[in-house]
């Protein structure tokens, strides 16, 4: 994060809106050293004012020990999930749900591109939709339901910034 922008892949801000809706602050250690716990409580803080998304490193991976050559993830599922979602590579399947986000709301999930973190707020309150949700397949309690309250939330925190 650099003066209050976030560079961050799309299934990420989306884990950050259901996290704030469960009011998970990942205080817990993290063994990889990347930035989510940080970032996701930097996020439930209202310390950013933009937004810049990317299907690439973001500022949640960039410190992670299991980065290659700061561009590569070189985690991999186990087999259980590698035959659910048909897929071994864990930057594989992020990279291919990402292009997945931005297809699907391709005005609000905008590579490259500067937004202001409330703008997209209020675009995802009134765009997003279970389909698009479910595209993001994890298995988490109501994961649909607790998104859209993490959205809500988060217009209350970042409209008083």
């Amino acid at each position: 994060m650099k003066n209050g922008v976030l560079l961050i892949k799309p299934h990420h801000f989306l884990d950050f809106l259901y996290d704030l809706a469960i009011n998970n602050r990942h205080d817990e250690p993290n063994p990889n050293e990347n930035a989510n716990g940080e970032l996701c409580r930097a996020f439930m803080d209202g310390e950013f004012k933009t937004i810049i998304f990317t299907p690439f490193v973001d500022d949640i991976c960039r410190p992670c020990k299991c980065l290659i050559n700061g561009e590569t993830c070189n985690q991999s599922f186990d087999e259980k999930t590698s035959k659910k979602y048909g897929i071994k590579s864990k930057n594989d399947f992020n990279y291919q749900l990402d292009i997945k986000l931005n297809a699907a709301l391709p005005h609000i999930f905008v590579f490259h591109q500067e937004q202001n973190i409330i703008n997209v707020l209020e675009l995802l309150n009134k765009n997003l939709n279970d389909e698009t949700i479910n595209l993001y397949p994890w298995d988490l309690p109501n994961r649909v339901q607790n998104t859209y309250l993490g959205i809500n939330k988060a217009i209350k925190i970042y409209q008083k910034t």
